[in-house]
């Protein structure tokens, strides 16, 4: 997500997280609403500003912002508006202001120079929200930032990006044949990538063991997220979440109670390729398995200060042999998921290495309708591991083969759960 999004990570739909919760792109059920202020220049204001198409600049007490405590003032926002002035005298073509505006503000928060700090204007803003809520129109994929190259972070099941043929992993290069270029933010990435149902796009990404770039046309279409899916073995459940969204605490729990009532003796956790969501879905769904009050993740700001999230009670699952899947596209909630059960239930962990998106974003809902999303503190597993760029180490390490319909992996982690019951058999 992300809200805290545990953004996850950034989806590229048509698209969009709610008013809500942060999201892990990390994010807490809570929104803070954020009044436009001087720093962020009201409507009103930068219309003020305008009408002075002649002459010397104007100043004006909102042009200063205090720096500190002892009452410095530093004039910073007369270059702005000198700018403007000149853009508005000297530019050849047509200039709609509001693009001017949300491209300034945008142009502000990308000096952080992190790709996960993101402001959206109100149309990008609505379909973030229409996303989480889990039904959306695009191609289906969730990208994030790995050494300054743009990556699938997974393709979402059954999405017209899996059917086309995009992997966990693959590093995308060019969007209809533009490149992607180090000037670019994640968020132009998206954009990009985003559009009409039934449109095509093509993406043109580097994979390991390919010889050249791959170029892969999908057509865009509306898909619908169904988060947890719920299947049997023999006396084993499988529990695959492939979202972290509004209904997916809902959806679990109602496949806790099946596992119940149908006695199942183990129960895999799949997380492959779910790119995260809310914390606060990730918390609820840990709670099934973890006791009440142990911790599951905890956060750290920027000034060191931490919080723990702790399990809620209900741990309707917690004598259940558990084990969980996981692999390089499964990220932030996924991560806190995987991580919680490996420290606090040392359960097995089968699969690959987990991305790393271990930082928080807050999702800020502003006046206007655009948003903004800010990292604001880093995650860390009970034992107290960071999983920001490091992710989730497997116990048991198993690659999967694209070549083949087995799943391997799915396969090893039933074999350690019949170890781990016929050891309590026994």
């Amino acid at each position: 997500m992300y809200t805290r999004h545990m953004p996850t990570a950034s989806p590229v739909h048509d698209k969009p997280q709610p008013t809500a919760p942060r999201q892990v792109t990390g994010m807490r059920p809570r929104v803070v609403w954020l009044i436009i202020t001087a720093l962020i220049f009201s409507s009103g204001f930068f219309i003020g500003r305008y009408i002075y198409p002649a002459g010397e600049i104007q100043y004006n007490p909102l042009d200063y912002v205090r720096l500190d405590d002892s009452g410095h003032r530093q004039l910073v926002f007369h270059t702005f508006w000198e700018a403007w002035d000149q853009l508005h005298r000297n530019f050849i073509g047509e200039i709609e202001d509001k693009d001017l505006f949300y491209g300034a503000v945008q142009g502000m928060v990308r000096a952080v120079d992190d790709p996960y700090t993101v402001f959206e204007p109100p149309p990008e803003t609505k379909q973030f929200e229409e996303t989480i809520q889990g039904s959306f129109s695009g191609i289906g994929i969730e990208i994030g930032v790995r050494e300054g190259a743009v990556v699938v972070i997974s393709p979402l099941a059954g999405s017209p990006a899996e059917l086309a043929g995009v992997q966990e992993g693959d590093i995308i290069v060019a969007v209809d044949d533009e490149p992607i270029t180090g000037n670019m933010g994640l968020d132009d990435v998206v954009q990009k990538i985003r559009g009409q149902k039934g449109e095509p796009v093509k993406i043109t990404v580097v994979r390991k063991g390919a010889d050249e770039p791959l170029p892969i046309t999908v057509t865009r279409d509306t898909i619908a997220i169904k988060s947890v899916n719920l299947s049997f073995d023999n006396d084993i459940a499988v529990i695959e979440i492939t979202n972290f969204n509004g209904d997916t605490a809902k959806r679990f729990n109602e496949a806790a109670r099946e596992v119940i009532d149908r006695h199942a003796r183990g129960v895999i956790v799949d997380v492959r390729n779910n790119p995260g969501g809310f914390l606060e879905a990730a918390v609820e769904i840990g709670s099934r398995f973890i006791e009440k009050g142990q911790t599951i993740v905890s956060e750290r700001d920027k000034d060191g200060n931490s919080k723990e999230y702790a399990a809620r009670g209900n741990a309707v699952l917690q004598d259940i042999p558990t084990a969980v899947i996981i692999n390089g596209g499964s990220a932030s909630a996924s991560e806190i998921l995987a991580g919680a059960l490996l420290d606090q239930r040392n359960v097995p962990v089968i699969g690959t290495q987990s991305f790393g998106k271990g930082s928080v974003q807050e999702f800020l809902k502003l006046s206007d309708g655009s948003s903004l999303r800010v990292t604001v503190a880093k995650w860390f597993t009970p034992s107290g591991r960071s999983i920001n760029e490091e992710g989730i180490s497997p116990t048991l390490a198993v690659e999967q083969d694209r070549d083949t319909d087995e799943d391997e992996q799915l396969q090893q982690a039933e074999e350690e759960l019949q170890k781990i019951i016929a050891g309590q058999s026994g």
